[in-house]
């Protein structure tokens, strides 16, 4: 288990070329950052990390997309809790399992942050639902 030094973990799986500078701006801010760029690579990153305190997830990418590493998330029982953040450029409600919340593109990096911080607290805060 992580301790109160080890910055917040956040998987961010895109294939935008913005992923770069959205996981610059929060390493920036103090979390640590593992990038994807689709599915099949996010679920290889979490076979091969620490437990990220929250996915940032595009759902519209090759090899595998969002629904179906979606799919296989929600199979793997040490991983079917993780929280999920939708990130997507249309305006669709559906609401997926897994999934806790979405963002619209283009992301406001303050939205960003403030949607995820229940799951992910701001580094060097600690989280009141762990205790």
């Amino acid at each position: 288990m992580p301790d109160a030094t080890t910055p917040p973990l956040i998987l961010l799986i895109d294939d935008e070329p913005e992923l770069e500078v959205m996981a610059r701006y929060l390493e920036f801010e103090g979390y640590s950052v593992v990038t994807a760029t689709n599915g099949e690579e996010g679920l290889v990153a979490l076979a091969s990390c620490r437990k990220p305190c929250i996915v940032l997830l595009d759902l519209m990418m090759p090899v595998m997309d969002g629904y179906g590493f979606l799919r296989r998330l929600h199979d793997d029982a040490a991983l079917c809790g993780l929280p999920v953040f939708v990130l997507t450029a249309s305006f669709q409600t559906e609401r997926m399992a897994g999934v806790v919340g979405t963002l619209h593109k283009p992301l406001h990096m303050e939205v960003l942050k403030e949607a995820f911080a229940p799951y992910c607290p701001p580094p060097g805060e600690e989280n009141p639902a762990a205790g």
